[in-house]
Order: structure tokens, then C-alpha cells, then sequence
């Protein structure tokens, strides 16, 4: 910084071909000018200027290295500029992963709300409900489900991840509804399998103290959430679902929420993005956008 405050000052004098106006100009004395380009000319290795009782004037060295030296601090201005710009109003490509059920039921809709509000940013969803790679596959950021494991990454977390057992109205009403747990192995039970390891996702239920937890069935297993919740609402069984996922056909009736007191929280709804301080304009604009939308859901 010691280097760049000396390449202002000796810029000024260079233009004002002046220590005096040059100073006077930047707020300092003519003293402290001359010195600030002695110390710059014997770092250099170069005299700068040819000093006369009367005027000063460029060396040869001294004009080419001024040439670039306006050069610099132009780009320089631009670069303060446009970052101030920036965060005002964040610009560039935003690529992001996100859960399936994240981008179809809830950022997707709103795209033409984020899209008003931030016309800069260029946005690359990528859906995938597979925990990817965000420094490696060189992402802005990430929308996370559950618990996060111990890493590196920035996080900003949004709300618990609450789960929901629901079933449709015609499969309650042929087979009944299960009126504690210990129902559930007599049910058709519609499972979410992770595609990444093939593992059965098991039920987050609350049980009694001492009690063992029954065997939940499998009868259908699929490997995408969304997937799950319109098998729930076509009536192939009862399904456990993040109850964000389902939140329209829980308010439109569609699906109907079951044994509610047995249903635990299980880590949280995260956006993580690449070490970075401070956080990008346009991931906390990201990050913001989301926490709105959730709010507003929920």
C-alpha cells in the first residue's frame, strides 16, 4: 500500500510538475511529497525527475514509467467501481446445486421475482439430490438437507429440516390411517433410497423410551424426493417427506399429514458456498432471496 501511495503522489507531481500544488492537491506537506518520491525513485533504482530552482520535469525513465503508472490507477478506479457497483447490485454467473424439490417446488416459481431483483446475475441451477463437490465441480454454492458434515465450507443455516408422515385421502380411507408406529409394518410404506449409496432412508420417528422400533416396510423405494411425494398423493401408501416438500398438497388436501407427534426434526435446510470472507455479493444475495422465500412458505 506504502508502494501505491507513493505511485499517487508521484503521479500528482508528474501532472502538476509542481512538489508544491501537487501537495497541496493531495492534502500534504511539500515536504512529505518529495520525500514520498525520493523513496520511490531510490527504490526504483531510477531518478525520476530532473529538478531544476525553478521547474521539474520528467526523465525519460521517469515518462514511461508514468505512462504506466496512469495506466494502473485507472484500472484501479474502474476496479473500485465496478465492486461497488457489484455490491449494490450483484452481477456475473451464480451457478448453484440444489435438491430436486428445492428448484421444481420453490426456487424455480420465484426465478421471475430473483430475476427482478437482481437483472445481473446469471443464473446456473443444477438439480441434483446427490451431495456434490462444490469446490471440484467449481460452484458458487449449494442448498444442503440434514446434517452437515465437517468441512471447510461457509454455511448460513435457514430452518430445521421437520419431517412429515402423509399419506392421500383415498389410501386412508381404503386402509385406514395408522394410529401409533407400531401400525406402520401393517401399511404400505412408500421409501426414499440414496442414490449415492443405494442405503433405504430410515423414518425419524419419536418413540416411547425403551420401546424398539418396528420394521417399516418397503414397498416402494424410489431415489428422488419429488418422486416420493407423488407416489404418497397417487395412493401408493404412506410416506415420510421433509414436510417442506409437501406443503401444497398438505394445504390443498391431497395429502394428509399422519401420526404428527411421532415426527422428529433432522438437521436443517443450509446454503454452503466456498471459503471466502467476506461472503460474495451474489451468494448473500442468493442467501437472502432464499431466506425470504422460506419465510414466505412456511
Amino acid at each position: 500500500m506504502e508502494s501505491l501511495s507513493a505511485i499517487g503522489v508521484f503521479v500528482r507531481v508528474a501532472e502538476a510538475r509542481s512538489f508544491a500544488l501537487a501537495a497541496r492537491a493531495l492534502g500534504i506537506t511539500p515536504s512529505a511529497a518529495s520525500k514520498s518520491v525520493a523513496r520511490l525513485e531510490e527504490r526504483l533504482g531510477a531518478r525520476l525527475f530532473q529538478r531544476t530552482t525553478r521547474r521539474i520535469h520528467l526523465t525519460e525513465p521517469g515518462t514511461r514509467f508514468y505512462e504506466r503508472c496512469v495506466r494502473i490507477l485507472e484500472e484501479l478506479s474502474e476496479a473500485e467501481t465496478d465492486l461497488a457497483r457489484e455490491l449494490r447490485s450483484p452481477r456475473g454467473r451464480l451457478r448453484v446445486s440444489v435438491p430436486e424439490f428445492v428448484g421444481l417446488r420453490m426456487l424455480i416459481p420465484a426465478l421471475p421475482r430473483f430475476r427482478k431483483a437482481y437483472p445481473g446475475l446469471d443464473l446456473r441451477l443444477d438439480l441434483d439430490d446427490q451431495v456434490v463437490d462444490v469446490v471440484g465441480e467449481g460452484l458458487d454454492a449449494a442448498v444442503r438437507c440434514g446434517e452437515l458434515a465437517d468441512s471447510t465450507l461457509m454455511r448460513r443455516r435457514f430452518m430445521p429440516k421437520r419431517f412429515i408422515l402423509c399419506a392421500s385421502p383415498g389410501y386412508l380411507q381404503a386402509r385406514g390411517a395408522p394410529q401409533s408406529v407400531e401400525d406402520l409394518p401393517r401399511h404400505d410404506c412408500i421409501r426414499y433410497r440414496f442414490a449415492s449409496t443405494g442405503r433405504v432412508e430410515a423414518w425419524a420417528l419419536r418413540q416411547a423410551p425403551g420401546s424398539s422400533a418396528p420394521r417399516i416396510p418397503e414397498t416402494f423405494t424410489f431415489n428422488n424426493g419429488e418422486a416420493v411425494v407423488q407416489a404418497a398423493k397417487a395412493g401408493l401408501g404412506v410416506a415420510q417427506v421433509m414436510e417442506l416438500m409437501a406443503l401444497p398438497e398438505l394445504r390443498d388436501g391431497t395429502l394428509r399429514p399422519v401420526l404428527r407427534e411421532h415426527m422428529v426434526e433432522r438437521g436443517a435446510l443450509w446454503l454452503v458456498w466456498p471459503p471466502a470472507r467476506p461472503t460474495p455479493p451474489k451468494v448473500k444475495a442468493l442467501g437472502d432471496f432464499l431466506a425470504q422465500l422460506l419465510t414466505e412458505l412456511t
